[in-house]
Order: structure tokens, then sequence, then C-alpha cells
């Protein structure tokens, strides 16, 4: 029987500097050799998956927390803020001095007049790997988004926008990374919307993730895996638990499941 898995990227399948490893993308493509589906699941918007992570070979994308979903190529599900919205987002993140990123399925905004010094090297990483979809925001005439991350110094700002946008999840990642999703979604809705478009059970569902943002995604598949290089408080909250991401956590445990 066919089986479905989905795969976080940050801290999953892919980290900053060391890319992705050779025995992911390996474990990945024998996956779909020996007929099963694999998924990207990730908070980050389409425009922002590297071609690096593309070119693993998947078959669909679940993007930008749940909000974009495509399968073989077509579009199958998306939602974007309003305008207005988004940028009073940005705007109240300036007067509490936080650096928005605006995330779009086409295109990713970085406010970098308030950019910490120490982001500069990743908002290198993007120019170099998805520079024609990098846009200034003050140099954007249009801001199309779906959601809105941001840089946070001050962890009394994050509890400031959660009261301010009430129909706004904001999720804190407890390294000074916060994301602003519409309620509503969620890499597990995406996850629903995928199995029920496509047809397949719930009990055919395994998914990859380290972070917070992937608790609701590992908890709703059957078997849901956290990385090794999680938190020891989040790795307690999930049944199985694998090997770091570069210490071949994805293909050990795809081996475990009989997955290849």
């Amino acid at each position: 029987m066919k089986k479905i898995v989905f795969f976080d990227i940050d801290g999953t399948i892919y980290q900053y500097g060391n890319g992705v490893p050779k025995d992911t993308r390996w474990a990945i493509r024998k996956l779909r050799e020996n007929g099963n589906i694999a998924m990207i699941c990730t908070g980050r918007t389409k425009s922002m998956i590297f071609p690096e992570i593309l070119d693993i070979g998947f078959d669909g994308i679940v993007a930008g927390a749940g909000t974009y979903i495509e399968y073989q190529g077509r579009e199958i599900f998306r939602d974007e803020m309003e305008e207005a919205i988004a940028r009073d987002i940005i705007s109240t993140m300036r007067t509490l001095d936080i650096m928005a990123i605006p995330e779009g399925i086409d295109y990713i905004y970085f406010d970098k007049e308030y950019m910490p010094k120490e982001y500069f090297p990743i908002f290198e990483i993007y120019l170099k790997e998805v520079g024609k979809n990098v846009i200034e925001v003050d140099k954007a005439s249009k801001i199309e988004v779906s959601k809105v991350s941001g840089i946070v110094k001050n962890k009394e700002e994050v509890k400031k926008m959660e009261e301010k946008y009430p129909d706004y999840k904001v999720v804190d990642h407890k390294d000074g990374f916060i994301e602003i999703i519409p309620r509503g979604f969620s890499k597990a809705e995406g996850i629903k919307k995928v199995i029920d478009n496509i047809g397949l059970d719930r009990k055919d569902t395994y998914a990859f993730g380290d972070g917070m943002n992937d608790y609701e995604m590992l908890k709703y598949v059957n078997y849901g895996v956290v990385m090794g290089n999680a938190m020891d408080s989040f790795k307690s909250q999930i049944e199985y638990v694998t090997e770091d991401y570069d210490k071949g956590g994805i293909k050990n445990a795809l081996e475990r499941f009989g997955l290849i």
C-alpha cells in the first residue's frame, strides 16, 4: 500500500551552511522509487524553497504552514493575506524594532532597514539561492504574502503582537524567530487537505520535523518522527525519535519503518 511522507525543511532535511546530507537525498529518492509519495511540508512559503531542496525530487509541497499546496505540479490550494493587513503588521513590527520578513508564494520580502547584523549571512544565502524572488520591503510596490515572520530582540514584543492580532497565531520558535500565521492554518491542516485531495488514508501518513511549528503535524499523522537535533523538551512529546539531521536521521527512520 502506498504511503505518504511529509518532510519539514529547516533542521530536518536541510541546515543553513550545511545543505542537504547525501544520505537524506538518497533516502527520499529511494522512498519514491519504492512507490511512495514524498512531500515537502514547511513553514517556508514556496518562494523561499531553494533549488538544492527541490532538486531532491518531491511529489508536492505544503508551504507557508498550510497556506499553499501543490501536488504533482498542480496547485490545489492557496491563501493570501489582505495587503492592508500585511502592511499593518509590518508597520507594527517596525515600532517594536522587529525585522519583518513577509513571505509570499512568489516573493519573499525583507525589511532590510531593521535587519540585525547577525542575520545578514542568512539574507545573503537567500540572495544567492532565490535572488529573483527577493524584494526589499521599501522597494515593493505591492505586498502579496501568506504569512509574516520576524526576528525579535525582546521576547516581550511577542506578547504585544499576540494581543494586537488575535486573528493570527504567533508561533515563537524560542530562537528569536517568530511566524504570524492566519488562524485555522497549520502544517497539519495542509496535510489533511493533501490526503483528502488524493484519496489516501491517514493511517498511511508519516512526517518528520524538529521544532514547535511541527508539533501539530507530527501529532496528526499516524507516524510522527522528531529529529535527534530537536530540543529535548520537544522530543519528549513525540512518540518516535530518530538521529540528528546530519547523522542519518531520515535514512535510518525510513529504513526502520520499512519504507526503503
